[in-house]
């Protein structure tokens, strides 16, 4: 009869065991899952937080860029550097300064735009200041800056210039992203 009595314990003792082992097992893999759940939950926030912070910089990244390329338009370009009295010369220079200026102020904007658009970015930067420095290289050191103004007009007028190029691509990008 002891020894009856010994088995069951025995069985009984094995028996809470193994429940308390299996339910054990069953409350670390409930806390491993609501662990996980509260991460993805974390995560999902932290997500929508820095879209609310990282969208507006990148709207103001592509505003910026699509100023910059309008304000190295020989249009604009020519209306805000020229002055009377000044010679061809002087007014290539200061379109060229004006230009790399602008361009190192808006170099953290590439962070914010895809690697092609910068390229097409910075294509149109380098072709606009080879097309001045041409149409100056062309000519009599002694035209006037109205002249030149007019010979850099007609070599832009017309054509698909890298400009509108770059502006297309960030356009594209711009409706791709928040649309």
């Amino acid at each position: 009869m002891i020894w009856t009595v010994v088995i069951l314990a025995i069985a009984f003792v094995a028996a809470v065991f193994a429940i308390g082992y299996f339910n054990n097992q069953s409350i670390k893999q409930f806390v491993v899952n609501e662990q996980k759940k509260s991460l993805l939950e974390i995560k999902k926030i932290q997500e929508t937080e820095t879209r609310k912070v990282v969208t507006p910089i990148q709207l103001q990244a592509y505003e910026r860029l699509v100023l910059f390329l309008e304000r190295m338009n020989p249009d604009n370009l020519v209306l805000r550097c020229f002055q009377p009295n000044m010679d061809s010369k002087l007014l290539k220079d200061v379109m060229v300064k004006n230009i790399r200026d602008e361009f190192e102020h808006n170099l953290s904007q590439q962070l914010y735009i895809s690697n092609q658009a910068w390229a097409l970015i910075k294509n149109a930067k380098e072709e606009m200041i080879s097309l001045i420095n041409s149409v100056q290289a062309k000519e009599d050191d002694k035209i006037t800056a109205t002249k030149f103004a007019g010979n850099l007009f007609e070599q832009f007028a017309g054509k698909k210039n890298p400009l509108e190029q770059a502006m297309d691509v960030l356009k594209e990008e711009i409706q791709s992203r928040f649309a």
